[in-house]
């Protein structure tokens, strides 16, 4: 790990959050062999799009059209259906399974790439500098 000679590590690149723009930049950067480090806000990496915002709702979506049974209606008949009641729980356990996975897809992309990520708020008080 690179340091200064107070030993605090040195980064060629910061990136605050770990949503979509945050992955993919400390991707490519780890990917061009720069050294970069994630400061993530949340208890777990993935951003809005992963725990609030685009994939809960499409997986809830996806979930009750798989389990209703519309999308095999025009081949099974109007009275099909995967599962005769769906629940709360039933959504709720689909979209812990998927958020889960998400993840994990994205914790491996950061270790494979040797990206390092760290947990609390930060901002930048320069262009060379943050808190």
């Amino acid at each position: 790990m690179p340091t200064t000679d107070t030993q605090t590590p040195t980064y060629d690149l910061l990136v605050i959050g770990s949503g979509p723009a945050g992955r993919r930049a400390a991707i490519q950067a780890a990917k061009l062999n720069k050294r970069v480090m994630v400061v993530e806000r949340g208890h777990r990496v993935g951003g809005v799009s992963v725990h609030t915002g685009t994939i809960p709702s499409k997986t809830l979506r996806e979930t009750v059209l798989n389990l209703s049974g519309w999308r095999e209606r025009e081949f099974y008949g109007r009275a099909y259906r995967a599962k005769q009641d769906i629940t709360a729980e039933d959504l709720g356990k689909r979209l812990q399974i998927t958020l889960d996975h998400e993840v994990e897809v994205l914790e491996h992309q950061f270790a494979r790439n040797n990206v390092d990520t760290v947990f609390g708020s930060a901002r930048f008080l320069s262009p060379i500098a943050c808190r």
